[in-house]
């Protein structure tokens, strides 16, 4: 055994020593990697080359020559990969957060192993590259007409790496296809549609279309469906049943909340567009379903109609029996309405009915001002369904909220009786039907009834002194020292608004 043999002996045993060291430290701190992979074979690569040496094999041969290019191409790549890991990975992309996209990692790959390769050609082959640049431009040619479209995919993918307008896992949606993005490579990018086929579609073509990203800017998505309703159900109503539907619905977010728009007068149809919020936008379909199908249910149990999509001309005659009978009932919940409030306690049944026949009902939607502070006024609220907010505001602008009334509460006693302006401004905080009575019905009734002026003065005293500083009559809340007593003030102030004396 000469000394050459020894020394290539020791080679080896310190090559498969290393071999072994790099494969436990990649199996400690990089564990699932292929860089073990590309270990071993390099190892072996080298192994065999040394192998050759031992035994004499001369380094010109054509085996010893391609185990030393498989050694020295392999070992760049196990150099590139752990630069890959050191480098990329670690430093950029953890302790710095730069994420370098990986189609630009591997290309810089390629071109320094493309470097390695034809230094390996023209140092160990013996391969001369001269008269390949010289036809390198003949060939560009070639090479550039008959790989534009694959060039094209190629560089449209690095735009959309470095961009990053999605990225794996999101739901997208380009041309006729919608999915979640399952793979991003060089050429293309593929999507797993709802139906579980997985779409393939080219860089180049992802870059002249519109995507649209589902899952930024979070993953909050307003869903929108469409109701038709029957021309005779009130569209506060409408908004109402179907908003309640929505309230703790399971999937459906609760801020922002759902909301209901009357979208248009159709020939057969008012059609409401109704808008909810989700955040998993994979249940899209299930959870519009479930809308779909509880609106359905809730609307058949109140007895609300969904039109079929049909012209039906009916022509009816309304008798004068029958509309009679209607405005009867509406006359009778009026005298309802008025009895049950206590400034009206001191008028007899008659003096109510007759008070009821001039009194209307109005109704208001939600935001609508039904009085504004400080506009004139001569007539009385009664809320019979619904809300309202009651609030003043200073000589800046600033609201002071005083109260909010509903169903039962009433408010413009003042005006009605003394006309006085709007102390306080009050708006309807849901849709709010009420029952208003006139100063021209309650004028009516004083003049034949004269000796109720003072039953009444007496009952809006107590109001007043009831409200405990919300809504009061400034004019009435003088000082002590001017020693004017409220009751007879009042009295004289109903009187001079009505011309009684």
């Amino acid at each position: 055994m000469n000394t050459q043999m020894i020394v290539h002996g020791i080679q080896a045993v310190l090559l498969g020593l290393s071999v072994g060291l790099i494969l436990l430290i990649i199996r400690k701190h990089a564990p699932g990697s292929r860089l073990r992979m590309w270990v071993f074979f390099a190892g072996i690569a080298g192994a065999t080359y040394l192998v050759m040496k031992m035994f004499g094999v001369p380094g010109e041969s054509t085996f010893s020559k391609i185990a030393l290019a498989a050694t020295i191409i392999l070992s760049s790549n196990i150099l590139l990969r752990i630069l890959n890991l050191l480098f990329w990975d670690y430093l950029l992309k953890k302790q710095v957060d730069v994420h370098i996209p990986r189609l630009v990692i591997d290309i810089i790959n390629f071109i320094v192993l493309a470097i390695v390769a034809v230094a390996i050609l023209n140092g160990i082959f013996g391969v001369k590259l001269t008269g390949f640049l010289v036809t390198s431009t003949v060939l560009s040619a070639v090479i550039g007409l008959s790989l534009q479209d694959i060039l094209g995919n190629l560089f449209a993918g690095l735009a959309l790496q470095m961009e990053r307008p999605f990225k794996l896992g999101e739901w997208v949606s380009m041309e006729a296809e919608e999915g979640v993005v399952v793979q991003m490579n060089w050429r293309t990018l593929t999507i797993r549609t709802r139906c579980g086929d997985h779409v393939t579609v080219p860089n180049a073509t992802i870059s002249k279309n519109i995507v649209t990203n589902y899952s930024r800017p979070n993953r909050n998505h307003m869903c929108r469906i469409y109701v038709g309703m029957a021309y005779g159900h009130q569209p506060g109503v409408v908004k109402k049943v179907i908003t309640s539907t929505l309230e703790k619905m399971d999937g459906i977010l609760e801020v922002p909340p759902p909301m209901v728009f009357l979208e248009e007068f159709d020939e057969y149809s008012v059609n409401y567009d109704v808008r909810f919020w989700i955040s998993e936008y994979h249940r899209k379909p299930e959870l519009e379903n479930a809308v779909r199908t509880r609106i359905w249910y809730i609307l058949r149990r109140r007895g609300l109609t969904i039109p079929f999509p049909i012209r039906d001309v009916t022509v009816r005659e309304v008798s004068a029996e029958n509309e009679g009978r209607i405005k009867e009932s509406i006359k009778r919940e009026v005298i309802s309405g008025l009895r049950n409030i206590e400034l009206f306690r001191p008028l007899s049944f008659d003096q109510i009915e007759e008070l009821a026949s001039s009194a209307s009902k109005l109704l208001f939607s939600k935001g609508e001002i039904l009085v504004q502070q400080g506009d004139s006024g001569d007539s009385l609220f009664i809320i019979s369904d619904g809300k309202v907010d009651v609030s003043v505001s200073d000589a800046v602008g600033r609201k002071t909220h005083l109260a909010d009334l509903q169903s039962g509460d009433y408010f413009g006693e003042m005006s009605l009786l003394t006309g006085e302006l709007r102390s306080a401004s009050v708006i309807a905080l849901r849709e709010t039907e009420v029952i208003v009575v006139k100063k021209r019905g309650m004028a009516e009734l004083l003049e034949q009834e004269s000796s109720i002026i003072e039953p009444l003065s007496a009952m809006l005293e107590k109001r007043l002194e009831d409200l405990s500083g919300r809504v009061t009559d400034q004019t009435a809340k003088e000082e002590k020292s001017e020693q004017i007593d409220r009751k007879d003030h009042l009295l004289n102030r109903i009187r001079d608004f009505f011309g009684i004396r």
